[in-house]
């Protein structure tokens, strides 16, 4: 069910978060380095005491270098190919300006890297609302510091406010590495360019379709819960906890959203970016 803001679950918007909310947004955007909330920590805000304590929990790892250290290790891991056809005069054709590549690709860095912290940052949180065990390895290098995503995100669209076309293409992009019961919320964001989206659309469903994406989605999901599982111990130990209620919600969500949008999208994303010019 898609809620009043768009998004495919309840939510607390950006444009809606107020006091303690937003405050923990605004810290979760400068230690992500990105200019979105993702979808997962919205809605964690719906629930009460979820996101102050899952934020508390986690902030030693990100201040520490961990989650960043372990997430660019998953990233560089990943086995990816280079998918020929987003030329600069395809693109060009399209319709697409220079501004417009410098938005979408902004766009796409931002959900590259969120994707990669958060399935490791939110692996561990789940780890340790189920109870298991750390399984110690090598210890990740410590990273110093995070180069922010620079830019501002356009407004994220619901469906009922694009075209019905746009909106159509939309959940097609959506289904491709099935787990769509959840909406990736990129897509929505680039809806702004429907040219790009159908240019993106025909590059990488023959890639699912063929059976090369679910593969690399699953190694993924795979690889992020054992990193995940590596750091629990380094988690802070909030003074509240939610309530049972609320842990049994947020596993729930958690293991949606790992198993589901972002998993997925660790290994989608860079099949766009990499088919895209040099210079874009």
């Amino acid at each position: 069910m898609t809620a009043p803001s768009g998004d495919p679950v309840t939510t607390i918007t950006e444009a809606e978060a107020t006091g303690e909310v937003a405050d923990l947004y605004a810290d979760i955007r400068a230690t992500l380095g990105v200019p979105v909330v993702n979808l997962i920590w919205r809605h964690l805000a719906t629930m009460p005491g979820a996101l102050p304590w899952a934020w508390e929990a986690l902030k030693p790892l990100y201040a520490n270098g961990t989650v960043a250290a372990q997430a660019n290790a998953l990233r560089n891991g990943l086995d990816v190919p280079t998918l020929a056809g987003l030329s600069a005069p395809t693109l060009a054709a399209a319709g697409l300006s220079q501004g417009d590549l410098t938005q979408i690709v902004m766009i796409q860095n931002s959900y590259e890297r969120s994707n990669a912290l958060n399935i490791i940052a939110l692996g561990a949180l789940l780890a340790r609302l189920e109870g298991t065990a750390a399984t110690p390895g090598d210890p990740a290098p410590i990273v110093a510091e995070v180069t922010p995503v620079a830019g501002k995100m356009p407004p994220l669209l619901g469906l009922n406010d694009m075209p019905s076309e746009v909106a159509q293409l939309v959940q097609d992009l959506n289904r491709i590495g099935d787990r769509d019961e959840i909406m990736a919320s990129m897509y929505r964001h680039l809806s702004h360019w429907p040219p790009y989206l159908a240019l993106i659309h025909t590059l990488i469903a023959p890639f699912a379709a063929d059976g090369r994406l679910e593969p690399v989605i699953q190694d993924v999901i795979k690889e992020g819960r054992r990193r995940a599982a590596e750091i629990t111990n380094g988690l802070a130990t909030p003074a509240t906890m939610p309530t049972a209620a609320v842990q049994a919600d947020m596993i729930t969500a958690l293991s949606q959203f790992i198993d589901g949008p972002i998993g997925k999208m660790i290994a989608v994303v860079p099949l766009i970016s990499r088919a895209l010019p040099a210079n874009s």
